[in-house]
């Protein structure tokens, strides 16, 4: 296995698994149904944003980002920053976290 490649499969994202179970929490204690159907749309995009990372499929997984909902997205970079660093939130997905 190649150093970049290992990178996509053994770096912990921590953070972003942190905010899978915070925004699945939100879902279960939401008490409109139209507030759980939120958090569940954030909840697959931030589980389909780690597949795609795993998958070492940058590409792929900057677009995905660019086209979540604004709020969202947001916690998503800021999880990939504290979890993969600045250089890699602005190379690969496209942001700067200041």
């Amino acid at each position: 296995m190649t150093q970049s490649v290992a990178y996509w499969i053994e770096t912990k994202l921590s953070n972003v698994e942190k905010l899978c179970d915070q925004t699945f929490s939100y879902s279960i204690e939401s008490e409109t149904n139209s507030m759980k159907e939120c958090y569940a749309a954030d909840l697959k995009d931030f589980k389909l944003a780690i597949a795609l990372f795993r998958r070492s499929d940058p590409e792929a997984l900057a677009q995905h980002v660019q086209f979540m909902d604004t709020a969202p997205r947001e916690e998503l970079v800021i999880a990939f920053n504290k979890d993969c660093g600045s250089e890699f939130v602005e190379h690969v997905l496209g942001y700067e976290v200041a």
